[in-house]
């Protein structure tokens, strides 16, 4: 019930789009998937109201569990 919740407020406020430090569609397409797949819905529902600090620890502490494109984004933007 907390992941739909979340999921539901990541879509009203576009945080799922906001994906770790993401900047193009194509960066959020490739980090969506890992937010929903490693991060808790507490951090999620954090970063549906613009607190993204979570989902970077999220990620930090999932970095080997990330895709390979995800991944890829993160080291671009010097993660």
């Amino acid at each position: 019930m907390k992941r739909i919740l979340a999921f539901v407020l990541a879509v009203m406020f576009g945080a799922a789009e906001a994906a770790a430090c993401a900047q193009t569609a194509s960066e959020r397409a490739a980090c969506k998937p890992d937010v929903f797949r490693l991060c808790a819905a507490s951090e999620i529902a954090a970063a549906a109201l613009g607190d993204r600090t979570g989902i970077y620890a999220c990620f930090r502490a999932h970095r080997h569990d990330l895709s390979p494109a995800c991944g890829r984004v993160l080291k671009n933007h010097g993660y």
